[in-house]
C-alpha cells in the first residue's frame, strides 16, 4: 500500500492539469499513489492525463458532485495512510511530500494535520507574494478568528486518513469553504503543525475559482455561528465580525434588507465594531452602491494591510 494518497479533483482545466500532475509525480518522496478525480470533463482532460505513463496514476472520471461529494470520495479511493488533495489549478513544489511527512513522524498521534508555506503566483507563474506558517499546536481559536491564512488552499495540509474516523468526512451540504469547515473540526481534536519550508504554488488567475460563491459563504459562516454558539457566545467581538460579514454579502447579493439586519445585530453584539456602522448605512441604498463602497473598502484595508 502506498503511504500517502495524492487527490486531485478536476474540471474542464486540461489547460492546468499537466502542470499539477507533474508537480505531484516530481516529488522526492515516492511512496505515494496519485487519485485524479475527473468531474465529467468535456474538455481535454483524459487525453492529458493519458498522457502519462505512471503506475501511481489512477485515473477516476464520475458523474457531476459538488467539491465536498468529490473530496470524500477522494477518501474513499484512497489507500494511504496520509491524504494530500491538489487543486487541478495549483502545484506542489517538489519537497512538500517529505518535508511534510518528516514533521508527521517527529509527533504523536495527536498531530492530524501538517502543512507549509505557500506562494502566489499569476497565470505565468510570476510569483506575486508568499506566506510562512506561524499557526500550530491548539489553533482552533485562531482559525475562528480566520487572521491569519493558515493553509491558504486545500493543496496545502497533508492530513493523517484516520483523523476522519473521528471527525466525519467533508461536510456534503457546505458548498464552498467545505477545507475550512472540515479543519474547524479537526483543529477541536487534534492538534496541528507544519514545515517552515515553502511547499506549493497557488495560482491566482482570472478564471473562476470554486471558492468564488457569495451566497455560498455566507451559509458557511451562518453554519459556523450555529455550530459554535457556546463559544461565539463567550466572544461578542468576534461574534459580530461574523455576523457583520454574513450582513456585507447579502447586501452585495442585493438582499440589502436581510443584510441591514445581520449588520443591526453586528452592532448590537459588540457596539465598537466601528466598520459595521458605515455598513449599516451604505444597507439603505442600492446594491451597486453598496459593492462599490465595499471594493472601496477592501481595497484601501488590502493595501494597509499587506
Amino acid at each position: 500500500m502506498p503511504r500517502i494518497s495524492a487527490i486531485i479533483i478536476t474540471f474542464n482545466r486540461a489547460n492546468f492539469l499537466k502542470k499539477a500532475i507533474e508537480s505531484v509525480l516530481s516529488q522526492t518522496y515516492k511512496d505515494f499513489e496519485l487519485i485524479i478525480l475527473d468531474n465529467s470533463s468535456s474538455d481535454d482532460t483524459e487525453e492529458v492525463v493519458k498522457g502519462f505513463n505512471d503506475k501511481r496514476i489512477r485515473y477516476i472520471k464520475h458523474p457531476l458532485l459538488t467539491i465536498s461529494q468529490a473530496r470524500n470520495l477522494g477518501l474513499k479511493k484512497a489507500r494511504g495512510e496520509f491524504i494530500g488533495f491538489l487543486d487541478d489549478d495549483d502545484e506542489w513544489l517538489p519537497n512538500k511530500l517529505e518535508a511534510q511527512l518528516q514533521v508527521f513522524e517527529n509527533k504523536n498521534q495527536n498531530c492530524g494535520l501538517v502543512y507549509g508555506g505557500f506562494v502566489r503566483v499569476d497565470d505565468f507563474g510570476r510569483e506575486l507574494g508568499f506566506h510562512r506558517p506561524r499557526l500550530k499546536g491548539n489553533v482552533f481559536i485562531n482559525l475562528l478568528s480566520q487572521k491569519d491564512p493558515f493553509t491558504g488552499s486545500a493543496s496545502n495540509p497533508i492530513l493523517r486518513k484516520s483523523v476522519f474516523r473521528v471527525i466525519g468526512e467533508y461536510n456534503e451540504k457546505v458548498l464552498v469553504g467545505e477545507d475550512f469547515e472540515l479543519y474547524l473540526r479537526l483543529a477541536e481534536k487534534f492538534e496541528v503543525d507544519f514545515t517552515p519550508e515553502i511547499v506549493f504554488k497557488i495560482r491566482s488567475h482570472s478564471g473562476p475559482r470554486l471558492g468564488d460563491k457569495i451566497k455560498e459563504a455566507a451559509d458557511l459562516e451562518i453554519l459556523i455561528l450555529r455550530n459554535y454558539k457556546d463559544f461565539f457566545e463567550k466572544n461578542s467581538k468576534l461574534k459580530s465580525q461574523f455576523l457583520q460579514k454574513i450582513g456585507g454579502k447579502f447586501c452585495r447579493l442585493g438582499h440589502l434588507k436581510e443584510g441591514r439586519l445581520y449588520i443591526k445585530e453586528a452592532i448590537k453584539t459588540y457596539p465598537f465594531n466601528f466598520p459595521a456602522y458605515f455598513q449599516y448605512l451604505f444597507s439603505f441604498f442600492s446594491q451597486s452602491f453598496y459593492k462599490k463602497m465595499h471594493k472601496i473598502y477592501k481595497n484601501v484595508y488590502c493595501s494597509f494591510f499587506k
